[in-house]
């Protein structure tokens, strides 16, 4: 199963999948912003973004989510989220670790940040699931990090 599943860099034509995934009501409810995404908006949101770290999740060459970062200075924050045909089988998982093999290739030191709603359990036990530490908590909001260091 693992050869069916991949990243590769978010390309222009992804705007619309990706602009259904973000409007997705349990991916609303999930987001730390629950309000809908204009289109007008979103468009904004990828064109800054879609030549970063941003990559679109495949399985058998279907588009199933995307995973982003956000670089800032030397920490990364994490953005992800899936199609609802690929929640609930450890997708977001697998996703994330394959950006993460991706990162180590590129990078000596990885320092990864997420932001979670404490309500979302599945995305809390799915990125400790990954080595993400619980870090702080505030407001109903838990951060993790996540880090690797070469030598």
């Amino acid at each position: 199963m693992r050869n069916q599943l991949k990243i590769r860099k978010v390309r222009f034509d992804d705007i619309h999948f990706i602009y259904n995934i973000r409007n997705d009501r349990l991916t609303r409810l999930s987001s730390l912003n629950n309000k809908k995404i204009s289109f007008k908006n979103h468009k904004i949101w990828f064109h800054k973004n879609w030549n970063s770290f941003f990559y679109l999740f495949l399985v058998k060459d279907n588009s199933a989510g995307y995973v982003k970062l956000k670089k800032n200075n030397n920490i990364f924050l994490l953005n992800y989220a899936l199609h609802k045909r690929y929640r609930g089988k450890k997708y977001s998982h697998k996703m994330i670790l394959l950006l993460i093999y991706k990162l180590e290739q590129q990078l000596k030191n990885i320092h990864i940040k997420a932001i979670v709603k404490k309500k979302n359990i599945r995305s809390l036990r799915n990125l400790q699931s990954i080595n993400f530490r619980k870090y702080y908590s505030l407001y109903g909001k838990i951060f993790l990090k996540y880090q690797t260091q070469k030598k």
